[in-house]
């Protein structure tokens, strides 16, 4: 090797590994482009806003539905059009075995319901709105819970009482409500009455053709008073 004297005085070259140069300095540095850069912005939460806006919600259930829509995208990354039924009925078993309450119990079904409820009316609204990201709605399929309706209270004898003597209190409709109440106490439900009508009672029994067996049925009226009630009331109007 030929030495060339203009070289002589060059200072020996160090090289420097960048882990060999200070923790603080490359942080710092991390730190500043970092700060530079926002977080992007989910668009799947984008629309859920307009959503919300553009229902007339009462507070509560604007609150409901923000909460329910909220957890599921964070339980969910695909995008809206990227979505099948699979995805809702895994959701909903998320729901119903995963997810517990602040007290560490599961959820009740109600709660299901609500969570569930909340991403029908989202995605029923997606695909008016947006045809063109979801031209079918991926939550149909899927069933709410279902959910025991709560016992019957029977009113007391002394509320009884109250109810009889606030019916000779009525004026023009006091024959018809009288014979309402009188078919009331037999049991029969607000659906099955308001289908009656001058053919459904014979002086003895009411035929009710529609009830929720989907099966008709003849109900005897017991009581003398009652029938009397009930066959009163035609002729009174």
């Amino acid at each position: 090797m030929v030495n060339n004297p203009q070289f002589d005085n060059l200072p020996p070259i160090k090289l420097i590994h960048i882990q060999d140069q200070a923790p603080s300095t490359l942080q710092g540095e991390s730190r500043s482009r970092a700060g530079k850069i926002a977080a992007p912005t989910d668009i799947r939460w984008i629309k859920v806003l307009e959503f919300l806006r553009s229902n007339n919600l009462a507070p509560n259930s604007r609150k409901l539905y923000e909460r329910e829509l909220k957890r599921f995208l964070a339980w969910s990354e695909l995008h809206y059009h990227e979505l099948r039924p699979r995805h809702f009925a895994l959701y909903k078993e998320y729901l119903r075995d995963e997810l517990r309450t602040d007290a560490g119990k599961p959820l009740s079904k109600s709660s299901i319901n609500a969570g569930v409820a909340a991403l029908k009316s989202f995605f029923k609204w997606m695909c008016y709105t947006y045809p063109d990201i979801i031209a079918t709605n991926p939550t149909l399929g899927i069933k709410l819970e279902k959910v025991p309706l709560p016992p019957a209270q029977s009113l007391t004898p002394e509320q009884m009482e109250q109810v009889w003597s606030a019916l000779e209190l009525l004026g023009e409709t006091k024959q018809r409500d009288t014979a309402l109440v009188h078919v009331l106490s037999h049991g029969l439900r607000a659906g099955e009455i308001v289908q009656l009508n001058v053919g459904s009672f014979d002086g003895k029994l009411l035929f009710l053709p529609d009830t929720k067996t989907n099966e008709p049925r003849l109900v005897p009226l017991r009581k003398i008073s009652c029938r009397s009630a009930v066959a009163r009331y035609p002729r009174s109007q």
